[in-house]
């Protein structure tokens, strides 16, 4: 078991497997558009919105790719999802250390530049009311560093499954619309105010169309 647990490959795996198994015991329905707006997931942002914890996993299991991410230090300092987290490849960030935080965005952008697909809701955190909050823009930093490809992500019917509060997820289905990519080297540093509010946007758009 111990030698599993040192090939991402395997990790990923067993992950998609498991979650699916869940998913479809519970009754979940995913439908996705747009899927050919992943390209091949090399050097990619994927940035949905953020509705439930059931937003990560749905996602990973439904687009089939071997996404990292940023996650919080907090998570790594738990048994053994700490170390599945680190062999997968995913950046640790202190958010209340900005030395650090800025150390995970150049991390980030080293992992784009080698090839790899992240998925990073851009809000940082769930959204209490269901309303799009505002963009952190470290991710943002990153993809411009690294002449990314972001593709937003609209995704509703999550909330309605598994709300805040609540563990057990209700039957239902989950959209997941992946919209037209965005060249994230095609903005300076500078423009990363005009990049962030051009994606946000865009799910901001597609979320209300399909209210």
């Amino acid at each position: 078991m111990a030698h599993l647990l040192r090939s991402p490959a395997v990790l990923y795996r067993l992950g998609r497997f498991g979650i699916g198994i869940a998913l479809l015991l519970s009754g979940t329905r995913v439908v996705v558009e747009g899927r050919e707006n992943l390209g091949d997931g090399r050097n990619t942002v994927v940035m949905p919105n953020h509705a439930s914890h059931l937003d990560a996993p749905v996602l990973f299991e439904a687009l089939a790719l071997d996404f990292k991410a940023i996650a919080k230090k907090e998570l790594f300092r738990i048994p053994f999802l700490g170390q599945v987290l680190r062999v997968a490849g995913f950046i640790e960030v202190d958010r209340g250390d900005r030395l650090q935080a800025r150390q995970a965005v150049d991390r980030a952008a080293r992992s784009l530049q080698e090839g790899n697909c992240f998925l990073i809701f851009p809000e940082g955190t769930r959204t209490r009311t269901g309303e799009l909050g505002a963009f952190k823009k470290g991710a943002f930093v990153a993809a411009i560093e690294a002449d990314s490809r972001i593709v937003p992500a609209a995704l509703q019917g999550v909330r309605e499954l598994m709300p805040r509060g609540r563990l057990r997820i209700r039957p239902g289905t989950v959209r997941i619309r992946l919209l037209d990519p965005v060249r994230a080297g095609s903005y300076s540093y500078d423009d990363r105010e005009r990049l962030v509010a051009e994606v946000r946007g865009r799910i901001a758009e597609a979320l209300a169309d399909n209210a």
